[in-house]
């Protein structure tokens, strides 16, 4: 074939490129508009993808469907015998090109004079044509038809409100106070494991209540429910490992520190007060140590004296071993043989010592059972706040709530602490509270709850000699609110974290006290 007309044909040639370029272009915006709608439709049909990631991907997809279609349109091969016949077709030559090419090629047997006289006369027909009109540069019809009819249905499935979005952010809420659950419950693993307070026996019961809760909560599959009752049943086996005789010894010496002004018996009364027996029991083998600096004065010894007198007559009936280490130390205070004291006080700080060391293992599952609960407050709270999001379905789970809004014996106080989802059964009497179930309460039990309530013991202390204050007239208040405020504050906060307490009711604790702040 003759060179000039291998340069026509590479003329046609980078024509069809340029116009299979565009009409790729098209066709992959085409085929982009329907994908990204299919996936649209999906996400309205299924809680999959979030409305404004639906519209970046869109963006994405249809720029990266122009392009794709562009490039694959323009580099697509086609071998040359196909792009001579197209041109034969296209450009109305009756088979010139695919002549010329066959009989250069020898596919045709003609005569030479015959060969060059086809091939020089295609040459002057080709010369004079301009491809443009035959391969445009602009897409087929069809592609703008079918843009015409998915650009505005896309638009619609895009722009309007999508059912599922309330579906997806639940899902997420859950999933970070999941994720926040495992990292509190993985913390306190750690620190158990590296813990030597509990027993082996211990030990294994611990670290299996929260491995087993912990699967729970990674399990992807399992449910709110489900996360909330595993997490119950950890805080109650943590719960039932705890020493009640050690906690009730501790107590009992916190209510017998002695009452004192003096300096020399306030660090022993402050110890044993916030139920640090150890301390005390480290300040009474330093206060009488023979190779201290500044031994004792009279005054500080009597005091000293008085107190552990005082100490061993509140501890008679129900520590007699402490108590009468405790008389006896006072004994020889009082009868100036300080060495006898000093071994008497010994018997005592190691009696307190021993005390200390059985509540070593309360502490750990306190604080271990204490990320249990803050895990199934938090899992607890997301919950309450997603499902009250519906206002029908936070009407629905108010408890007490009779069906119809605005009716009479509906209250202000029942609807704010109604924060949980209504689930199936809830209405019944099927609720433990000793299950510790982050469920809510039903209507069979709010009357309890609301009206009765759960008593929660409140320390009182007096001081010896302390008058009581006498002024006010009947039914008054006889001390300033925002003086005890704090204190009954503490006192239920505290009560609390040391029992186990369903979070339905620890929320409603907490929105009380939260509800009398001055």
């Amino acid at each position: 074939m003759p060179p000039a007309l291998q340069r026509e044909i590479a003329r046609f040639s980078q024509a069809l490129r340029r116009h299979r370029l565009v009409a790729g272009a098209g066709y992959g915006v085409v085929v982009a508009l329907a994908a990204v709608l299919i996936a649209v439709i999906a996400a309205r049909l299924a809680p999959l993808w979030h409305q404004a990631a639906l519209l970046l991907a869109s963006v994405w997809t249809v720029g990266g469907g122009l392009f794709g279609g562009a490039t694959l349109g323009y580099l697509w091969p086609m071998p040359l015998p196909r792009r001579l016949r197209l041109f034969d077709r296209r450009l109305h030559l009756a088979d010139r090109l695919t002549t010329a090419w066959e009989l250069g090629q020898g596919r045709i047997t003609a005569p030479a004079a015959l060969t060059q006289l086809q091939q020089t006369e295609t040459l002057d027909v080709v010369r004079a044509i301009d491809p443009q009109p035959a391969f445009p540069l602009h897409p087929p019809r069809t592609v703008g038809v079918a843009a015409l009819v998915l650009l505005p249905a896309l638009a619609l499935a895009l722009f309007l409100a999508n059912p599922q979005e309330s579906v997806l952010v639940q899902r997420e809420a859950q999933q970070q106070a999941t994720t926040a659950a495992i990292t509190q419950l993985e913390a306190a693993q750690e620190t158990l494991t590296t813990n030597d307070a509990l027993s082996e026996a211990e030990h294994a019961v611990a670290l299996k209540a929260l491995e087993e809760a912990l699967a729970t909560l990674r399990d992807r599959r399992s449910t709110p429910a489900e996360q909330q009752a595993a997490l119950s049943a950890a805080e109650r086996q943590l719960a039932g490992l705890r020493s009640p005789e050690a906690t009730a010894q501790l107590q009992r010496l916190a209510e017998a520190s002695p009452l004192s002004t003096a300096d020399v018996v306030q660090p022993l009364a402050e110890a044993l007060q916030r139920g640090d027996a150890e301390a005390a029991a480290t300040y009474l083998r330093d206060l009488l140590d023979p190779s201290g600096k500044q031994p004792l004065t009279t005054e500080e010894a009597l005091a000293l004296a008085d107190a552990f007198q005082q100490m061993a007559d509140a501890l008679q009936a129900t520590d007699p071993e402490l108590a009468g280490q405790l008389a006896t130390a006072a004994q020889e205070i009082y009868s100036g043989d300080m060495a006898s004291a000093r071994d008497a006080v010994q018997q005592a700080a190691d009696t307190l010592s021993e005390a200390a060391q059985a509540d070593a293992a309360n502490q750990t599952l306190e604080e271990t059972q204490a990320a249990v609960q803050q895990a199934q407050e938090g899992l607890g709270a997301t919950q309450r706040q997603t499902t009250t999001s519906t206002p029908a379905e936070g009407a629905a789970a108010q408890p007490g709530a009779s069906g119809a809004q605005g009716e009479p014996g509906t209250s202000a106080q029942g609807q704010t602490s109604a924060g949980a989802a209504e689930v199936p059964g809830s209405g019944d009497n099927t609720h433990s509270e000793d299950a510790g179930s982050g469920q809510p309460y039903g209507s069979a039990e709010a009357p309890r709850i609301t009206g009765q309530g759960s008593e929660i013991t409140l320390p009182r202390q007096e001081a010896s000699g302390s008058p009581r204050t006498t002024t006010g007239l009947p039914g008054e208040a006889r001390i300033p609110y925002q003086d005890v405020y704090a204190t009954y504050a503490e006192a239920a906060q505290a009560d609390l974290s040391r029992n186990v307490y369903p979070p339905a009711l620890r929320a409603y604790v907490r929105e009380y006290f939260d509800g009398l702040e001055p």
